[in-house]
């Protein structure tokens, strides 16, 4: 699905001081009952979710909430290349099924398993074949569609709101169920929706050492921007006197791609109240493709205005081998660039350590507003094949899964307090890594994420470096108050890998992402039609801005481009959004 959870691009290079920092708070917590905070909290307000979404009422269940007699679910499962597991854990057998096992008496038996591409082929098999388990991982929304359409998938409707237990119920209300509409077809609910993050939207970000170098404004309008873009590219802003220094960096291969682009330009045309890649609605309700919308030729102008006199590093096009791009920022040598919360890479750290940004919601528009792009509130789906004699216990097992690795859990209930530890254990000592942690996990590569949870741990952030504690949020994981650790620790001046990533992007890319206009795609995901025509289309529009922004095409060619693009498929596309959106 467009917009997967997984291309937010968390830093995965997180250190042990941080992951001990995670530990520490975890295993405080498993002593401390339901009302315990962390010790640089104050006042907690935090909520511990309940490890049992299930009722002693429910006839199935005992006083505790386990069933009263064992239940068997089969799932399936994305696996990771040179994933690293503990001697005694397999995709399995391993801490996460025990769990299960011993808190609610539900057996999880994997039914198959497979890497990237090769998991959707076989999946599409077993659906051809009718031979399904009970509890799937599907990755690609029109695959979940034809499977709904075909009278696959059990009716969740009433189940998931009864057993997916207090966490999910907070992430579901983040959303305001925007991901739940995205798995509802004609008023059933067909699937569990993992969640994105929202809060991606491409910032403004500015080396703010420069800015003060030349004793300049933060900018927001395009015309001062355009000034500042000028003045590092002139005024030698790193003060080495020499004329090195590079204005905004633009990523050759993607210039423009959507939601959450790195070294992306959408920021721009989002000025000019154009959204590119978007599909969007008009007054009347009709349906097109953003990237054809005529306004799209100012930003186009404007865009070729910029790279003619400098503003734009000249030498964008010809970065497309692997790290060109990012090389000008972690270097030192660019001055801005457009990209989400996450965008500040930790190689910046090494490379020049003294380095200062700022982020800024912008440009504005006309009227003064940063309008923005969101994504997909839904990336994966996990399903439950029709044929499944307890769809409910799926649902618990998900549910609880997500409670225990996330440190979420009732911090009364002993067993998930138990499991709990043992999965931070595992990951600060290294016995498991990332991949393997996701392999062992009955998710798989399904999340669920707070679709506001960056302004909400930005805003902890915030509280523990200026004044030295926060208040938790309800749901808030032993990962997210580790961050207020590391953030608050660079702020005090120990400077490390971790507490750089966590100040930079946290502390002041994440202060940000409230401010702004959101606008919402009228649908986010695949078509029919979308897997055979996409690939020429996309290219066809990549070359588009290429041409036109370095100045190989004037930017009359815009028109040209869109009579192609209509004619090979772009078309056929809008008619099919157009049927799914009038169908709701």
């Amino acid at each position: 699905m467009k917009g997967d959870v997984t291309t937010m691009k968390r830093s995965k290079k997180l250190t042990s001081l941080i992951m001990a920092a995670l530990l520490m708070l975890s295993v405080t917590a498993c002593g401390e009952g339901a009302s315990g905070s962390s010790e640089a909290g104050k006042d907690s307000s935090s909520e511990n979710v309940s490890s049992s979404s299930v009722s002693a009422s429910d006839d199935l269940f005992d006083e505790n909430g386990r069933y009263k007699e064992p239940v068997t679910i089969t799932y399936s499962k994305v696996m990771y290349p040179g994933a690293k597991f503990p001697a005694d854990q397999s995709p399995e057998q391993n801490y996460i099924n025990d769990f299960l096992k011993e808190r609610y008496n539900i057996e999880m038996k994997l039914a198959w398993s497979a890497e990237g591409s090769e998991y959707n082929n076989k999946l599409s098999i077993n659906i051809a074949s009718g031979e399904l388990c009970d509890l799937m991982f599907v990755d690609k929304y029109i695959t979940f569609r034809q499977m709904a359409e075909n009278d696959l998938l059990a009716d969740l409707t009433e189940i998931y709101p009864k057993y997916r237990g207090a966490t999910l119920e907070l992430v579901d209300n983040s959303f305001e169920n925007r991901n739940i509409e995205a798995v509802t077809v004609e008023g059933k609910q067909l699937a569990v929706p993992g969640s994105n993050l929202g809060y991606g939207q491409n910032l403004l970000w500015l080396r703010k050492d420069w800015l003060d170098a030349l004793d300049l404004e933060v900018p927001k309008t395009l015309d001062e921007i355009a000034a500042v873009l000028e003045a590092f590219v002139n005024e030698d802003p790193d003060g080495n006197g020499q004329n090195d220094t590079v204005g905004l960096v633009v990523q050759a291969t993607t210039p423009v791609s959507g939601y959450s682009n790195n070294y992306g330009l959408e920021s721009v045309f989002n000025a000019f109240d154009v959204f590119p890649t978007q599909w969007l609605t008009d007054d009347e309700g009709k349906v097109y493709y953003g990237s054809t919308d005529p306004k799209m030729k100012d930003a186009l102008t404007l865009l070729a205005d910029w790279y003619q006199r400098g503003l734009i590093d000249k030498q964008f096009p010809t970065r497309i081998g692997s790290g060109e791009t990012e090389a000008l920022w972690t270097s030192g040598t660019a001055g801005a660039k457009f990209g989400p919360w996450w965008a500040v890479a930790n190689e910046a750290l090494t490379n020049t350590p003294d380095i200062e940004y700022v982020a800024v919601a912008g440009p504005v528009n006309s009227k003064g507003e940063f309008n923005y792009m969101t994504g997909a509130p839904t990336g994966s789906v996990s399903v439950v094949s029709k044929e499944c004699e307890h769809p409910e216990a799926a649902i618990i097992a998900l549910a609880a899964n997500n409670e225990v690795v996330r440190g979420t859990y009732d911090k009364n209930d002993e067993i998930a307090c138990k499991y709990g530890e043992q999965s931070q254990e595992l990951r600060v000592s290294g016995a498991v890594d990332d991949a393997g942690g996701r392999s062992l996990n009955v998710l798989g590569a399904l999340t669920f994420d707070y679709f506001d949870v960056v302004p909400k741990l930005s805003a902890c952030v915030k509280d523990n470096i200026e004044n030295g504690s926060y208040t938790e949020y309800p749901g808030m994981t032993d990962y997210d108050k580790s961050q207020c650790i590391a953030a608050k620790r660079f702020a005090d001046g120990d400077k490390d890998e971790a507490s750089f990533w966590a100040y930079w992007t946290r502390y002041v890319g994440g202060n940000v992402t409230e401010e702004g206009n959101p606008v919402y795609p009228a649908y986010y995901f695949e078509t029919e039609s979308s897997t055979t025509l996409k690939a020429a289309l996309d290219k066809l529009e990549d070359e588009m801005y290429l041409q036109i922004i370095v100045g190989e095409k004037p930017v009359d060619y815009f028109d040209e481009f869109v009579s192609q693009w209509k004619a090979l498929g772009g078309d056929t596309l809008t008619e099919e959004v157009q049927a799914i959106v009038d169908q709701g």
